[in-house]
């Protein structure tokens, strides 16, 4: 057990993830984690793992800010097995995979039904909210529960999934175990309603970035809530809505290591044909020397005058 999460943090390490906070325990109990990773701003646990140790042990972990995923197995020297014991185990790997599929549909079946619950029992958001007023956005299509704002996941036929709650120091968090892929927060017309509209659908990453564009431009626009989602939004939007120009607008990570919100709003936007329009002007090939930015850090006039430059970035 002990080698086999050893080898797990070092596969971890070998990707660049770096787990600040002590997680073997945490790897021996089998159940998924977030973690705070090196680098990780205050507040933020962009870090998740989990291993299995039954049957052929493997894992899965992840950076969701840097974009990482990685699905990890144990070395096993199949030459040292017979043939029985091959069957047996990989048997044994259905068999758990099977499970965890069921465990996992279950999961996001209780998260739908507490994100329905909280989302009728939330009121009105309060526009002086901390969040939003440091932002300066306005509180549109979201709800307030407590001190927590409330960004509903929709899918594309406008059923709700999961939440997003925002706290008043920035802190993000998705309700456990609940989907995520393919969900994002729609404001402007009506999802079976827009499929007549010419206007450009704008789409981005978080929802203080998408509400600011709204604001700036009146634009219908969805949020993806991260940036590994992206694609899979613009394809399900482009899909939904065949004949809708899309704009995808970039957060620009150029202070990171790896510009993680620019290339993924380039790789959703040549899947779509859509344009991409990014905050900063200029390229960002110095990474890791300038400082970032999204939407939500710019004025309104610099706004509309950013996605009304919105280019071509091609097919894939």
């Amino acid at each position: 057990m002990n080698n086999l999460i050893a080898d797990f943090i070092a596969a971890m390490a070998a990707a660049g993830i770096y787990p600040a906070e002590p997680i073997a325990e945490k790897l021996a109990s089998g159940v998924p984690f977030r973690f705070r990773a090196e680098g990780d701003r205050p507040g933020k646990r962009n870090g998740w793992a989990c291993l299995h140790v039954n049957g052929m042990p493997a894992g899965v972990f992840r950076h969701y800010r840097l974009g990482i995923r990685v699905v990890w197995r144990a070395p096993v020297d199949s030459l040292t097995l017979s043939a029985p014991s091959r069957q047996a185990l990989l048997r044994e790997a259905r068999a758990c995979a099977k499970q965890r599929i069921a465990e996992n549909r279950a999961k996001q079946e209780n998260a739908r039904n507490l994100a329905q619950d909280l989302w009728h029992r939330a009121s009105e958001a309060d526009p002086a909210h901390d969040y939003l007023a440091r932002k300066g956005i306005p509180a549109i299509g979201i709800r307030q529960l407590g001190i927590a704002l409330l960004v509903p996941m929709m899918d594309a036929d406008c059923r709700l999934w999961n939440v997003q709650r925002i706290y008043p120091d920035g802190r993000k968090l998705f309700l456990r175990g609940g989907r995520t892929a393919g969900l994002f927060w729609f404001y402007g017309a009506h999802l079976d309603n827009a499929v007549q509209l010419s206007q450009a659908l704008v789409i981005g990453e978080g929802f203080a970035t998408m509400a600011a564009i709204h604001a700036a431009t009146g634009c219908d626009v969805a949020a993806a809530l991260s940036a590994h989602n992206l694609e899979n939004v613009a394809r399900t939007l482009h899909q939904h809505l065949p004949g809708r120009p899309l704009i995808i607008a970039a957060d620009d990570d150029r202070h990171l290591a790896q510009n993680i919100g620019l290339f993924a709003a380039q790789r959703a936007a040549r899947a779509v044909g859509g344009l991409l329009a990014t905050p900063l002007s200029g390229t960002a090939d110095c990474c890791g020397n300038e400082q970032g930015a999204d939407f939500a850090d710019l004025s309104a006039d610099q706004i509309s005058i950013r996605i009304s430059e919105a280019r071509r970035c091609g097919h894939e």
